[in-house]
């Protein structure tokens, strides 16, 4: 006799995905018909049967001790708080690190800063020294005598030549 999934699975109590998966995991040798689909046999249902009583044990193992040990405050402290933590160390770590590489950013303009305005100041300086300059070469050029121009010869002299 031949049993379809959907048929082992109301049986067992649970569904039919949860037959096709214990067929993968744990390996049983099923049939499969024209269409793909598994069909199970009495020896493979009864093989199905002891797995679910496995998990079923397992599960109500697990419900126990969670109703009996986890409280909130012991969940938080074992699940929780460990991994916020190590994300607070993390989270200094990475704000220490900011910091100092805005103040490298800070030293780093300030001295570009500096550089810059004594360029400036250089400039500046060669600004002065070339405005002095011009300036004595002005007054040298006041202090020299200016020959008077000699306006009656010169115009006889041009109209014979």
């Amino acid at each position: 006799m031949e049993i379809k999934t959907s048929n082992v699975a109301k049986r067992l109590g649970v569904s039919p995905k949860t037959v096709q998966r214990w067929v993968k995991k744990y390996n049983i040798p099923c049939q499969k018909n024209e269409a793909g689909h598994y069909v199970f046999d009495a020896e493979t249902i009864t093989l199905l049967e002891q797995i679910k009583f496995e998990h079923g044990a397992a599960l109500e193992e697990m419900e126990f001790e969670e109703e009996h040990t986890l409280c909130p405050d012991t969940f938080f402290s074992t699940y929780i708080q460990p991994h916020l933590d190590k994300f607070t160390t993390r989270l200094h770590r990475v704000e220490r690190q900011l910091e100092q590489k805005a103040d490298e950013v800070v030293s780093f303009q300030l001295l570009q800063h500096r550089k810059e305005i004594e360029e400036l100041h250089a400039y500046i300086r060669q600004l002065e020294q070339r405005l002095a300059l011009l300036e004595e070469q002005q007054k040298q050029a006041e202090d020299v005598p200016k020959r008077p121009k000699r306006r009656g010869v010169s115009r006889i002299m041009g109209m014979f030549v």
